[in-house]
Formats: C-alpha cells, structure tokens, sequence
C-alpha cells in the first residue's frame, strides 16, 4: 500500500500561510517534545528549512539517508525533500522554515546563494563556521520572539548573512572559483531543467525534449550541466530518479516492484540493475538496511 506523505507548511499544521509571514522560527526542543520527540517524514513543496542545533543529538533522515545531529551541526533541506527527525530529549536548537519565493528574492543577486536552494547542505562539528552561525540564529530567535520596530528588516539581513557564510563554507569546501556571469545563466538553465524533472521524473523523456522545452540544443544543456553540478544532463535526470526510488524504498511500504513501475520501469529486474549501478546496492537490499531508530 503506497504512503502519501504529508505535505504541510509548518509541522503537523496545513494552514500556516507564508504569503503573510515567510519566516517560522521553532525551538526544536519545544516542537519535538510535542511529537514526542519524532518528527515523522513529511515535506514542504514550496518551503525551505535551515536547522541549526547547538546541543543535544539525534538523527535527520533524508532521501533514505541518516545524518547525525550531534551538535554543533547545521542542515539546510530544499523544498520538496523528503526528511524526518529523531532526536534525544536534550536536543537544543533552532528549525527556521521559510518561503523559497521570499529566498528567491532575497537571494536573487548572488548565484551562489541561489544555486543552495536547490541542494541539501550538512555542516558537523566545524567550529569556524558555528563561531559565525551561532550568534545570528541567537538574535534571529531575539528579533522573532520581540515583534519590534524594523524586525522584517533585520529579520531578512540575518538571513542573508546566513546564506552569505554558508555559500562561502560550500565555496571554501568544493573549491569552487569565482562565478561568472555566464554561470548565472548556466545556473538558470540547470534549474528549470531541474523543475522539469520534477514533474515528469518517470516519463522517461529523453535530454533532446527537456533541451528543446528551454530552447536550446541538448548539447547545450549537457554543457549547461556539466558546468554547474559536474555531470552530464542525462546523469542529472538518472541522480532524480535514484533519488526518487530511495525515498520510495525508505519511506512507504511499496515493494521493489510497485516502486519501479511507479517510476516508469516495465521490468523489476532492470530497475534493480539501474538502482544497482548508481547505489553500489540492490533496491531490496537498500530497502532492508532502513530502519527507523528505537
């Protein structure tokens, strides 16, 4: 039986509107302990998460992935991404979920920044970074809570520094030179192209439609690819798929067989030869190394 996963705009609550308020800030501790303590999977099509947690441990799963919570650590989860959290009673931290619309704005002029909207980000235990991060979700909760003159406006510029220290981190990281304004074009044809597969990830289309969708050559998009995340457009829409049968496999009861045809496979033996090639596993096998924590 397939699981439909909850698509809410805060956690637990369908009704928040963000075209009013496009920041919520929670106490993780607080939000968590009314779930006790699980934050079961869900996702947000059009709302964006920076989590930051400064004491306590846990686990985030994430694509079918288990990433450590041990403080100090920092996760940014894009919209749409599927992700749950288990966490000890003595977590402490901060879940900021925000509207991509107002990031979209806010961050339009920095590539770099926008280019983080569309890829989770995981910082543990980096004490360079958490000396910069840490006061500004400090006065984020300040200027949250207090309601005073000029909030929206120191509200925005903290979180634009946020993101200003996190491209530099990833930057810092991937050694990523200087952008040009090429790249920024590039970065907005990687995108659409991106959204594209989102909505047709089973279709099977091949890389000349998507490319003739943007008005521009296959070769061109390949290129367009390969100079923003390092891989081919064919690469780009095989890594959705294995992304979309991970989540499948991890969080609902589907078996290997609902899950390819699901994802527009005919034939469950050459779904579990492609999830092989790209996992190293077999999608049984991955399916049976998931397991949700005591």
């Amino acid at each position: 039986m397939e699981k439909n996963f909850p698509n809410y705009r805060v956690y637990g609550d369908y009704e928040t509107d963000f075209s009013l308020h496009p920041v919520h800030l929670d106490d993780v501790n607080t939000s968590t302990q009314l779930n006790n303590w699980a934050i079961e999977p869900h996702r947000h099509d059009d709302l964006y998460h920076l989590a930051y947690f400064y004491g306590g441990d846990g686990v985030l799963y994430m694509k079918g992935e288990a990433l450590s919570l041990k403080a100090p650590c920092f996760c940014a989860i894009p919209a749409g991404d599927v992700h749950s959290f288990y966490v000890e009673q003595t977590i402490q931290g901060y879940l900021m979920t925000i509207s991509r619309s107002y990031l979209d704005e806010l961050l339009e002029s920095s590539a770099s920044c926008l280019r983080l909207l569309d890829r989770p980000s995981y910082i543990h235990g980096e004490k360079s970074f958490f000396a910069l991060i840490d006061p500004l979700f400090q006065q984020l909760k300040s200027e949250y809570t207090a309601r005073k003159q000029a909030r929206e406006l120191i509200i925005r510029a903290l979180i634009s520094l946020v993101f200003s220290y996190l491209s530099r981190h990833e930057a810092d990281n991937d050694r990523l030179s200087a952008q040009r304004s090429a790249e920024d074009l590039n970065l907005w044809y990687y995108r659409q192209f991106q959204n594209m597969i989102g909505y047709s990830v089973a279709e099977k289309r091949p890389v000349s439609d998507y490319a003739a969708e943007l008005r521009i050559s296959a070769t061109h998009l390949n290129r367009v690819c390969r100079a923003v995340a390092g891989k081919s457009a064919l690469k780009v829409i095989h890594d959705r798929l294995i992304s979309e049968a991970k989540v499948n496999l991890a969080y609902t009861f589907q078996s290997v067989s609902e899950v390819a045809y699901k994802l527009g496979f005919d034939d469950t033996s050459y779904f579990s030869r492609f999830f092989k090639s790209h996992t190293g596993v077999s999608p049984s096998v991955f399916k049976a190394r998931v397991r949700k924590p005591d």
